[in-house]
């Protein structure tokens, strides 16, 4: 049995209480055993210490949006030009980066090929490092949708979650499953990144559809998250029993009130729509994007105080990687999070606390308490004085995954 003991810690255990200042964590094997003021410790016998006099002990963060197989580097057919095995080999590279960023959890949401299935096994199987993924696959879709923009009616590229009807959404989710899918990606609406004739704020397929994806994900004991833009579409989301939202942006305040009243999670991904107003963005995407997607941000901001007021559930998701946003920059999200209205605590809590509840998690990771999993990591400084101190790695001096040490700048 290993045993790892961090010494005279600020903690914050993400629970909601405030931080508390030297104390002590005994980690045994990939499991937190003991929680107290450093005075009291017992240290067992044959334990490494870790002293972290002056720093921040934290839950490992997580993001609930990513694409860990796509790429950073514009390349506006890359969904036609680049292979399933590429695909899979910038997963891996990805993987290390989230990873090393401090996030020791990710859910990817949507990969050709199920390439993020192959990543996730990989790290499972202690191939390459990365942190724990739960992998959509590929994304459930209504037949005609604009999600991967327009193509000349000859043009057919096969995706195993296209569907069509009731009965079809059922095929489109098992084959999922069938695949390894830990979790099903739906998408219920138009993008913003696409050139199709369906906007964000078309609704893609009927509630009925929707609500037969819903049940046989549930009976597997699936969560579905929803790709949704409009009221309309987040409406007939949750009245189906999608489990989150994300983007969620054109929503109005009795849609709000709706996904308050059924527990329906929010990832707003503001990362994705920030990545519009950055300097060089014409030169990363084409310009219907950005027509569309600059207004999104500005819309967003303003429904913010909103889903605070209401109670809603909020969790980080950065949707990226993306041209001019590499894997490992997700900590933006959290600062967005804070500058629309967020406390500190509140932006932390979306990366841990919130969103392990999210995946369905929140029995294993996203707090520091004892029989959890040991998904920690140490921060030079205090994040609740300035969260942007969790978008510089080298502030992040420790990050543990299962109780093993993956990366460590401590002296």
């Amino acid at each position: 049995m290993s045993t790892l003991v961090f010494t005279d810690a600020r903690l914050i255990d993400a629970r909601g209480t405030d931080p508390q200042d030297h104390m002590a964590v005994i980690v045994e094997d990939q499991t937190i055993n003991w929680i107290g003021p450093s005075h009291l410790l017992e240290s067992p016998d044959g334990a490494t210490l870790v002293d972290v006099r002056g720093k921040t002990l934290m839950p490992g963060l997580i993001d609930v949006h990513v694409h860990i197989c796509d790429g950073a580097t514009p390349n506006p057919i890359a969904e036609y030009t680049e292979t399933i095995p590429f695909l899979a080999i910038q997963g891996v590279l990805n993987a290390k980066a989230f990873l090393e960023a401090g996030f020791t959890t990710v859910r990817s949401l949507g990969a050709f090929g199920y390439a993020d299935v192959a990543v996730k096994e990989a790290i499972n199987q202690r191939l390459v490092p990365g942190p724990d993924i739960l992998a959509s696959g590929e994304m459930v879709i209504a037949d005609g949708s604009g999600e991967r923009g327009f193509r000349r009616p000859e043009v057919h590229v096969p995706e195993s979650g296209m569907f069509t009807g009731v009965e079809g959404a059922r095929r489109a989710v098992r084959t999922q499953i069938y695949n390894g899918a830990d979790i099903i990606k739906l998408i219920a609406s138009g993008r913003v990144g696409s050139n199709a004739y369906t906007l964000p704020w078309d609704t893609e397929m009927t509630r009925e559809e929707m609500a037969a994806v819903c049940d046989e994900a549930h009976r597997f004991g699936k969560k579905v998250a929803a790709h949704a833009y409009s009221s309309a579409a987040v409406t007939d989301c949750v009245m189906a029993g999608v489990d989150s939202i994300e983007h969620g942006v054109l929503i109005d305040e009795a849609t709000i009130s709706l996904m308050a009243e059924y527990g329906t999670a929010l990832v707003p991904t503001m990362s994705a729509f920030h990545s519009y107003l950055q300097p060089g963005a014409e030169q990363r995407f084409p310009a219907y994007r950005l027509a569309r997607g600059r207004p999104m941000a500005e819309i967003q901001r303003g429904n913010f105080a909103k889903y605070l007021e209401y109670g809603l559930t909020l969790a980080t998701g950065f949707d990226g990687p993306r041209p001019g946003r590499a894997a490992g920059t997700n900590g933006l999200e959290m600062q967005l999070m804070v500058e629309a209205g967020m406390t500190a605590m509140q932006a932390i809590q979306a990366a841990t606390k919130n969103a392990s509840e999210v995946l369905g998690l929140n029995d294993q990771v996203g707090t520091i308490e004892v029989g959890k999993k040991a998904n920690l990591i140490v921060v030079d400084g205090d994040p609740l004085a300035g969260i942007s101190i969790l978008q510089d790695q080298d502030r992040i001096q420790l990050v543990l995954k299962d109780g093993q040490i993956v990366r460590s700048d401590l002296d």
